[in-house]
């Protein structure tokens, strides 16, 4: 009996003991990682493990809007900065140049579960394979010659009539609102323009959501991005958020 649990007792031992050096070499590497990317500028970590995710959910918690923090962070630390979760970091880039750069050039690979989960959202089909969440760069680089002649100088010179349009109706709806009173969105007012003219050039459809407060598009978008949002926050439940994106399978 006696032997049996001192055999017991140093495989627990043992089993601690390898417990700890895992732990001890696991902590090694998070720090590793640190020193190997801390000359990019971000805010500094909160915690050595969880890094800048605790702040993340403070802020979550508190329902302040993440994204004015991210802007906050930006204006001190530069258009680039870094961020940090257990030992993955997250380069965040916050101007349209280096955007441009890292959806454009192959050597920027991009990571397999953050564009994952922009194939689908909460169960529902969302960006799907297309040109933003495209992995393979000789696929993407394919499909991306296609729509080269939408973006060229001539063609988007002959859509100015449309472009001029819209912008006419948008002034029409603001002169309406413009009686000192009436509070206006302008978010909401310059998506549901864009909305408007991406569907004339681009579908031939005339959804005219600027007139149409019923407009199901506007409301898609909306949910989108807060789809978007709650998706980066810990723990979040998605059954409400999922049951309203199954409203719209088109989008």
């Amino acid at each position: 009996m006696m032997e049996a649990l001192e055999t017991v007792w140093g495989l627990l031992r043992l089993l601690l003991a390898l417990a700890l050096l895992a732990f001890g070499l696991y902590c090694c590497y998070i720090k590793y990682i640190h020193m190997k990317y801390d000359y990019i500028p971000g805010p500094p970590r909160a915690s050595f493990f969880f890094g800048h995710l605790s702040t993340a959910w403070k802020i979550f918690k508190s329902e302040e809007v993440y994204h004015d923090f991210m802007v906050q962070w930006a204006e001190e630390y530069g258009p680039i900065m870094r961020m940090n979760a257990f030992h993955k970091v997250s380069v965040v880039i916050l101007s349209a140049e280096g955007v441009k750069e890292y959806l454009m050039l192959p050597q920027y690979p991009k990571d397999r579960l953050v564009y994952g989960s922009l194939y689908n959202m909460f169960g529902v089909r969302f960006l799907g394979n297309g040109l933003i969440t495209d992995r393979d760069y000789t696929h993407w680089h394919k499909h991306r010659r296609i729509m080269d002649p939408a973006f060229s100088r001539s063609y988007l010179i002959g859509l100015m009539g449309v472009f001029n349009d819209k912008a006419e109706e948008l002034m029409k709806v603001l002169e309406e609102k413009a009686n000192g009173e009436i509070e206006v969105d302008m978010m909401n007012l310059l998506r549901r323009v864009t909305l408007d003219v991406i569907a004339k050039v681009a579908f031939g459809l005339e959804p005219n959501t600027l007139n149409n407060d019923l407009a199901p598009f506007p409301h898609a978008m909306s949910l989108i991005a807060q789809g978007m949002t709650d998706t980066r926050k810990p723990l979040f439940k998605a059954s409400e958020v999922s049951s309203s994106l199954y409203a719209f399978p088109g989008y």
